[in-house]
């Protein structure tokens, strides 16, 4: 018998079922994650569970797994959230090394009923915290599907304003969606992201900085949160084909498609804010071909969410293939070490690794997209793990801006690094690394001329932070 949560689409990343691929999939990775998951709680219990949590989310966004460029990386991210929700936002460390502690592990075969059943029970609480109609973002084609007049009820707040700009053309700057929401002005633009003289890589950004990297294609979308700077809002942007004009939030309010040329390339964008605590939902204005009859925006809210999904402030949720390939460079190396750029999707991905060499040790992080101009991320890549007894460096990538000419790092025992930037994917990055029992103190932002414009102590040991110089 078929479990009717199968047949739910109203949730992000839910769909029908895992079947073979899947079991194969968790059967093959769940000795890894045991592993890791024991390298971080140094409980074989704990981590038997940690993994199981895993899997259940991973069948939750099955789709998403199977597309992702790198599944076990998205695995990896997964685990992290999940164990830093457990206990207080520790980081995982990747030990494989012959340290005797996790060679010792050998986990049951894996239980993949048990998996799927948790991934079931994740799909409930989401479906069920959305709407009691199940009815969550989604565009439907054609204006017969549109509702009819007056179905939301006297209760419901209106949809957030959107001011679009005249003529359906973007404005400057690429805005093509602005307005107040709770006291807080947003503005969706599209736009050059590389730094100038270096290439054209176009996407959209959310107040002039988070940026998602975008190609053409009709039907991709992707939303955002921003924590702290916008509280209860999320963010979205379609973008749909020639024959959908507008879409309409909830059946009452239409927010017109607006055209925009980046790097050579057309677009139609449709720009929205939305309270968290109910995602909007989208029908279309005006018929396409080959448009989907329901097309689902990712739903982010607290409400829909389950604890540990791969979601954070600041980076972009994608839907379709709104981004080209990923950009993947080696930033910096050392004798023992390399950090490496993946930039896509997902955001700014980093991997840390202490060696070229299976077993060795290995973490990675992902923080938002900056801009040339905004605000810059600093993100931290610790390998050590202290519960486990792992002492191990920490890697650095600051993503700068182009008036940056080397960064200098001073550590706490007085040591201090000049580190020239890497050009990656038409960006600057600096990376480098801090020693076993070192901490960074402050960074320093030089011009050509080596002259200070900038610094900062207040600095991540974990996740990422940002700082304007």
């Amino acid at each position: 018998m078929s479990d009717p949560l199968d047949e739910l689409t109203a949730a992000p990343d839910i769909i029908s079922g895992g079947g073979e691929d899947f079991s194969a999939f968790a059967v093959s990775r769940w000795p890894g994650l045991v592993r890791l998951a024991y390298g971080l709680t140094g409980d074989r219990w704990t981590a038997e569970d940690l993994a199981q949590a895993t899997l259940a989310r991973a069948y939750v966004a099955w789709r998403r797994v199977r597309r992702a460029d790198d599944p076990d990386a998205y695995l990896r991210r997964i685990l992290v959230n999940t164990s830093n929700r457990r206990f207080r936002r520790r980081r995982m460390t990747e030990q494989s090394r012959d340290l005797g502690l996790l060679e010792t592990v050998e986990p049951p075969a894996a239980p993949v009923d048990v998996i799927i059943r948790r991934g079931r029970g994740i799909r409930l609480r989401r479906a069920g915290a959305v709407a009691a109609s199940l009815a969550v973002a989604g565009i439907v084609a054609g204006a017969a599907l549109l509702p009819p007049p007056g179905t939301a009820g006297p209760q419901e707040p209106p949809p957030l304003p959107v001011t679009v700009p005249a003529g359906g053309i973007a404005g400057p700057g690429g805005v093509f969606a602005s307005g107040t929401a709770s006291g807080h002005r947003w503005r969706l633009a599209v736009d050059n992201i590389a730094d100038p003289g270096h290439g054209c890589v176009p996407a959209v950004t959310v107040n002039g900085t988070d940026a998602s990297l975008i190609t053409p294609n009709p039907g991709s979308s992707a939303d955002v949160t921003l924590g702290a700077a916008a509280p209860g809002l999320g963010f979205a942007f379609v973008q749909v084909p020639n024959g959908i004009q507008a879409l309409v939030v909830d059946g009452r309010e239409s927010i017109p498609a607006i055209a925009a040329t980046v790097c050579g390339q057309h677009y139609r964008l449709v720009g929205l804010a939305y309270r968290l605590t109910r995602p909007p939902q989208l029908t279309a204005a005006g018929a396409a071909v080959n448009w989907p009859a329901v097309y689902q925006l990712p739903a982010i809210s607290a409400a829909s969410a389950p604890p540990g999904a791969p979601q954070e402030d600041g980076i972009w949720n994608p839907v379709g293939s709104a981004a080209a390939a990923p950009v993947r460079a080696v930033l910096a190396t050392g004798p023992t070490w390399s950090i490496e750029l993946i930039l896509g999707a997902s955001g700014a991905c980093y991997d840390f690794n202490m060696a070229q060499s299976p077993g060795s040790p290995e973490t990675q992080a992902c923080s938002p997209i900056g801009v040339p101009g905004g605000p810059q991320t600093i993100t931290a890549l610790p390998l050590s793990y202290p519960p486990a007894g792992f002492r191990e460096p920490t890697g650095y990538v600051v993503q700068v801006s182009p008036r940056t000419a080397q960064l200098r790092a001073a550590s706490s025992d007085g040591s201090v690094q000049l580190v020239t930037p890497t050009l990656a994917g038409g960006r600057r990055y600096a990376a480098f690394v801090i020693g076993t029992s070192l901490r960074l103190e402050r960074l320093t932002w030089l011009d050509a001329s080596g002259r200070a414009f900038a610094t900062s102590t207040v600095l991540p040991r974990d996740g990422y932070t940002q700082f304007r110089p």
